[in-house]
């Protein structure tokens, strides 16, 4: 046990490049942006909706009734302003928490209307992770270049992978405690698939693609169960190495493309890989794109 916990230290306190740290607040805080301002309808609906619906959760429980839609609106240009400055690197230790504490209440408030938006967890976990790590001291206005690899950079990204694979884990966990063995019946995971083409059907919606085919093929189905199951319960052999990490990088993006032509069902942070962004070396990007060729020269 104490050679494990050895290990353990040496891996999560690995120096690590800085403009490793500084590639993931890019991509994340502009992930996180553009998701607001692409559901900034969200915004004006739930400034307008029925008080007595609102059942506060998380940070929202400090409110004792709904926000005004000025205040939705106030936030929503919070939000923007501290994400862009965070993505950029400008004031970062303002800008970080800032933003950070603005997508929590966010998240919080939005998923106090009955129903608990789990997709929006991850990346408001990660936001919480980086507005108090050092991402500005690469690829930002004012940042010093080159700066060693340090330990400083390299424990919020090991941090930032362990949390995306512990939400993974507890999804797997999830499936066992309430299901337990009837998960891998044909007829749990035919249930939700149907639920959901219907549902799309009721409301006027385009239904999953494979939704049918997959309900016709049932005994396909306990294979699929056992797959997303496996990918879930799997997901911290992704830190162990590096060919275990593709592995199931290639699994987990099958597994959210599956679940969206089956079920209507995608998590961009996860299914597009922005969560698995900490498990790989980001600071190589610029040198790959510097190999495409007829870019060399003008790169250089």
């Amino acid at each position: 046990m104490t050679v494990m916990l050895a290990r353990f230290e040496a891996w999560l306190c690995a120096p690590a490049p800085a403009e490793r740290l500084a590639a993931i607040r890019i991509a994340v805080g502009a992930f996180v942006t553009v998701y607001m301002v692409v559901n900034v309808r969200e915004f004006d609906r739930l400034g307008s909706r029925d008080p007595s619906a609102f059942d506060p959760i998380g940070v929202a429980r400090v409110l004792d009734t709904p926000l005004s839609a000025t205040s939705m609106w106030l936030l929503f240009g919070a939000l923007l302003v501290s994400g862009c400055a965070f993505t950029v690197g400008i004031a970062v230790r303002v800008s970080g928490p800032a933003f950070a504490i603005l997508v929590l209440s966010w998240t919080s408030y939005h998923s106090s209307w009955g129903q608990l938006l789990h997709f929006e967890h991850l990346f408001t976990i990660h936001l919480l992770i980086l507005a108090f790590a050092p991402t500005a001291q690469a690829w930002a206005p004012g940042a010093k270049s080159p700066v060693a690899p340090d330990v400083r950079f390299g424990w919020p990204i090991r941090l930032l992978a362990i949390a995306t694979a512990t939400t993974y884990v507890l999804s797997g966990i999830a499936k066992l405690r309430l299901g337990g063995m009837a998960w891998f019946d044909a007829d749990t995971l035919a249930n939700h698939i149907g639920y959901s083409a219907v549902r799309m059907e009721t409301i006027g919606a385009r239904q999953p693609p494979l939704a049918s085919a997959v309900l016709q093929t049932r005994w396909l189905i306990p294979f699929m169960a056992a797959a997303a199951l496996a990918v879930e319960l799997g997901a911290p052999l992704a830190l162990v190495g590096r060919k275990l990490r593709n592995g199931w990088m290639l699994a987990a993006l099958l597994f959210h493309a599956a679940t969206a032509a089956t079920m209507q069902v995608f998590f961009g942070y996860r299914g597009l890989a922005f969560a698995m962004l900490p498990l790989f070396r980001l600071e190589l990007v610029p040198t790959y794109f510097r190999r495409i060729p007829g870019r060399g020269h003008r790169a250089s």
